[in-house]
């Protein structure tokens, strides 16, 4: 007896999403090493993750251990930032824009950042929509030996004749099976 275990088809990309997804790192990353400069300025930090959670109070803490031996015990901290020309705004200020960028740096190590893989693939959901994809893959293959012939194919009239089971691409400028069609959700 045969077993039909299902297993999912990836059938398409969702690029603009990984885009933005990728704009958005970029942009956390950006405002964060602004952050960290201006930081840097008042205290050594070896270790940039130590500023992943609240990074205020972390910033305060190490600068006070840095710089309170040098003034009488008891002096206000404010009167220590003063004489040190830190501006708690400016610092707030860059907290609140990093913090504007909504994207979690949980898993990142933020001394050398990389970009966490995420996938944006769109997958078959049932043994009927996998042989569906086979088979209108089958057909894109067919079209694609042609064309390795020399023989010229339009796609748009391709993309109508099998009733939007087609979709050119344009970012690959080829043909690919319609996620749509193939999970049901076309309308």
């Amino acid at each position: 007896m045969k077993d039909n275990k299902f297993i999912p088809i990836k059938i398409s990309d969702n690029h603009e999403a990984q885009r933005q997804y990728t704009n958005l790192f970029n942009d956390k990353i950006m405002r964060f090493n602004a952050l960290y400069l201006y930081l840097s300025k008042f205290i050594k930090i070896e270790d940039k993750n130590t500023l992943q959670n609240d990074i205020y109070s972390t910033f305060i803490t190490l600068f006070l251990a840095k710089e309170q031996c040098n003034f009488p015990p008891n002096s206000p901290v404010n009167s220590i930032l003063t004489f040190f020309e830190v501006n708690t705004n400016k610092i707030q200020a860059l907290i609140d824009d990093f913090n504007s960028v909504d994207f979690d740096l949980t898993d990142v190590n933020l001394n050398e950042p990389a970009l966490p893989t995420k996938d944006f693939g769109t997958y078959t959901k049932t043994n009927e929509q996998n042989i569906l994809f086979t088979k209108i893959d089958n057909v894109i293959k067919a079209i694609e030996q042609l064309e390795k012939l020399n023989k010229v194919v339009y796609k748009a009239p391709l993309v109508n004749a099998f009733s939007f089971m087609l979709h050119y691409d344009l970012s690959t400028q080829k043909l690919t099976a319609n996620a749509s069609y193939v999970l049901g959700t076309m309308r």
